[in-house]
């Protein structure tokens, strides 16, 4: 004869799992959204901080003297001045901030919106 399948326990352990796998997924949301904000480290490259410099007061997170250096020669060049103060600074170069700044300000925007808040109150981050 074959064996009775337990309907319900098998539904209650399918609601675990996916109440397992959706925690897991918001602590790996709110740890995206929260890496590269700590003061001691560089939000740009990640490299530790280890005497701090006076930041403009547009940037709300933290950066190493270097990527500050960098920072700034972006803001240059998009104030329109021209040529390049490093062969590097090409308009990938240029590029490559302008995405990494507009990500770090919708990335903040988002850390301050209610479901965000929500999700980390209601997972206990």
């Amino acid at each position: 004869m074959a064996e009775v399948i337990d309907l319900d326990g098998k539904k209650r352990q399918h609601e675990k799992d996916r109440r397992e796998k959706a925690k897991k997924r918001a602590v790996a949301v709110a740890g995206a959204l929260t890496c590269g904000l700590c003061p001691h480290r560089c939000a740009h490259c990640g490299l530790p901080i280890k005497d701090q410099v006076n930041l403009p007061a547009e940037l709300n997170f933290p950066l190493c003297g270097i990527c500050l250096e960098e920072y700034q020669a972006y803001k240059r060049k998009e104030n329109g001045e021209k040529g390049r103060e490093a062969f590097w600074h090409t308009e990938q170069w240029f590029a490559t901030w302008r995405t990494w700044l507009e990500y770090m300000r919708t990335s903040d925007e988002f850390r301050r919106s209610p479901a965000f808040l929500k999700l980390i109150h209601d997972n206990k981050i």
